[in-house]
């Protein structure tokens, strides 16, 4: 229990950077990477599809109420539970593929954002948020990928455990 409560402290560090910094940074094409979708990511790689999917809703759920929300409430929580469960599965199913992984999640979310508001009927989604602010806002996560989505991984996951390597005895002579 103790992990989760750090991670989900972790996570709620993680909103108020996003809202009070890196939201307000001067970063050309005005977007910016976003911490919480690469956060979510990191913990379901840590603790798997089930874990990552809860996450992902509660903190959708959240983000859906902080501010500048300009979208339908639990759209964002679709997102990344949806985000969470691929992440944590393929984790589940492919521990050495963390690297990949936590990249093509990094570039789907941004995709299921602008999906899921299209199924919403966001009247801001239009040609030119498709092909300009989508992959300007892909290149941010995946720059900011592996760095935000490790150090949530090593929170949630806790310490490393070494594996245990056998004991090996020098051969005896015969006397």
């Amino acid at each position: 229990m103790g992990r989760d409560a750090l991670a989900a402290g972790f996570l709620l560090l993680v909103m108020v950077v996003q809202v009070a910094v890196v939201n307000r940074l001067p970063l050309p094409g005005d977007v910016a990477p976003d911490l919480v979708l690469l956060t979510v990511i990191g913990y379901a790689q840590a603790r798997g599809a089930a874990a990552g999917t809860v996450m992902g809703f509660f903190a959708g759920l959240l983000n859906d109420m902080l501010p500048p929300a300009a979208h339908v409430m639990g759209q964002y929580a679709l997102v990344l539970c949806l985000v969470g469960f691929a992440a944590g599965r393929m984790a589940e199913l492919h521990p050495e593929a963390r690297i990949i992984t936590a990249l093509t999640c990094a570039v789907a979310g941004p995709v299921l954002a602008a999906a899921a508001g299209a199924l919403f009927g966001d009247a801001r989604l239009g040609e030119d948020v498709l092909t300009v602010t989508l992959p300007r806002e892909a290149v941010y996560d995946v720059a900011a990928a592996l760095p935000v989505a490790g150090l949530a991984r090593r929170v949630a996951g806790g310490p490393r455990m070494r594996a245990s390597r056998p004991v090996r005895y020098p051969a005896r002579s015969r006397l």
